[in-house]
């Protein structure tokens, strides 16, 4: 099919879902002056440090020509369908209510599978957030998606102008010219916000390991095909009269048919539910209440236990009514399985969804186009604050959302580069590092990343974080745990 043909045929799609979205929306008057165009692509499963080891030309060229985050926080848990709706919505899975790529709705009493194309298309399960989409084409804007979780699905009675049922199948290079196609639409047609997704990465981590040749030889193959977006961008006019926010979902870690724990060691399985597995298992209630179930696992070694409401406030996990009886996590490069899972001839070699702080569990942030100034520099950001981001730069009113503008506010207001100090300390507890912005800091304690928000001068602050700096001592606080006193080094 020639990208002309292609064209067409999504033309006469995009007319009828165009109709049907016009019936149900009234508000759909066009702001009398377009925005930018924005072009959120996801690359799944791309750690953050997969960029100093493989040949990268357009990553680097982005990082030059924008904003360049050392990391991207996700949300737990990090796995492909939480993170990318907390992206999109600016809500944490605990509120939004994906909160696996695999759950379960006990007032519905049904389950959800990201291999459930049934399930996947129903926006009954998308109803606890609003989609950066659905804010922009209810308030006059036109939205295209190429491949997002949730965006094949009616929310809100609404759908993108144009979107794709995904299939991985899908080379590239179509995805691709679509996009083009999207762009080179007149300006009246043009869509305001568009998606591009790839799934690759994700898939040979998982299959060969993080950071296996196989895993960035894939990296590699992405960073060639947006290549040739930017190049069809320049051929076109667009590259600077568009913003580009390139992410990743979630990292990546290395794991092993040894590094297993089965759960049917010490629980019977028969007597409860458990709707997701891997990194965290998600445990329901039968005929074993939430309090035996953490009891008979206290004794297992390499894993946590919780009750929905002790699960640490850190994960903002704990509210919605999809987040399960038990939360159980495995220690950072174990798996949590059963024993005739085991048995599969072809175990992971990678895996994700863990704590979201660990800085393998961290994807990664470039920004470029007319809004971020060349070569600035940011600590690691929250996925969570992208909705608000995406929203000013469309010119939305936001929905209700958990992120914070703040963050970025800096450096859209900024009219050159913009970076980051560095400021270590030896605390009784260890080797702190402070990486501080305008409007927030980075705090990197062991193998965990974590992100608070400025609230005042020298101190910073999240749920169950603190940070403070006064002159040339600290003090600090970090999952409830002191770090002690902290002393500034040279």
């Amino acid at each position: 099919m020639t990208r002309l043909t292609r064209a067409l045929s999504a033309a006469a799609v995009s007319l009828a879902v165009l109709l049907l979205a016009a019936a149900c929306q009234t508000d759909r008057d066009r702001p009398a002056e377009s925005p930018t165009p924005l072009l959120l692509i996801s690359i799944d499963g791309f750690r953050h440090d997969y960029i100093e080891r493989f040949d990268s030309p357009t990553i680097d060229r982005l990082i030059r020509e924008g904003l360049h985050a050392d990391s991207m926080h996700h949300a737990f848990p990090t796995k492909t369908f939480a993170t990318h709706y907390t992206m999109v919505t600016g809500r944490y899975p605990g509120t939004h209510g994906v909160v696996a790529n695999n759950m379960w709705d006990p007032r519905r009493e049904a389950s959800f599978s990201l291999g459930d194309r049934e399930a996947v298309n129903d926006g009954f399960w998308y109803q606890g957030g609003e989609p950066i989409w659905v804010t922009a084409e209810q308030q006059g804007l036109t939205a295209a998606t190429y491949f997002w979780p949730g965006s094949e699905a009616v929310i809100q009675r609404t759908r993108p102008t144009h979107f794709k049922p995904y299939d991985g199948r899908v080379p590239h290079e179509e995805r691709i010219d679509q996009v083009l196609d999207w762009l080179a639409m007149p300006s009246e047609r043009r869509p305001d916000f568009l998606t591009l997704y790839f799934s690759r990465v994700d898939s040979r981590g998982h299959g060969a390991g993080p950071a296996a040749p196989e895993t960035l030889a894939a990296a590699e193959e992405v960073d060639a095909r947006l290549g040739d977006l930017l190049a069809g961008l320049e051929a076109m006019g667009m590259l600077d009269r568009i913003n580009i926010l390139l992410v990743s979902d979630h990292g990546m870690d290395a794991v092993s048919r040894e590094r297993t724990i089965a759960l049917d060691e010490y629980l019977d399985l028969s007597k409860l539910r458990v709707s997701d597995w891997g990194p965290a298992a998600q445990i329901w209630e039968g005929e074993m209440s939430a309090g035996e179930i953490v009891a008979a696992l206290e004794g297992a070694p390499h894993l946590r236990a919780w009750t929905r409401e002790n699960i640490p406030d850190r994960y903002r996990f704990g509210s919605h009514y999809r987040v399960p009886d038990v939360l159980v996590e495995a220690d950072p490069g174990w798996l949590i399985s059963s024993k005739p899972y085991m048995a599969n001839p072809d175990p992971p070699r990678g895996m994700h969804g863990w704590d979201p702080a660990l800085a393998v569990m961290h994807g990664f942030f470039i920004a470029r186009g007319p809004a971020f100034a060349a070569g600035s520099r940011s600590p690691a950001v929250r996925s969570v604050d992208l909705y608000p981001l995406m929203s000013e730069l469309l010119g939305l009113e936001p929905a209700e959302n958990e992120g914070r503008l703040a963050v970025f506010e800096p450096y859209l207001e900024a009219r050159r580069a913009l970076d980051y100090r560095v400021e270590r300390f030896d605390c009784e507890a260890g080797p702190v590092e402070a990486r501080i912005a305008p409007e927030h800091m980075a705090l990197h304690v062991g193998e965990f990343i974590h992100v608070l928000d400025r609230r005042g001068e020298g101190r910073f602050a999240s749920i169950d974080l603190s940070f403070v700096i006064d002159g040339d001592r600290a003090r600090g606080v970090v999952d409830g745990r002191s770090l002690g006193e902290c002393r500034r080094l040279p």
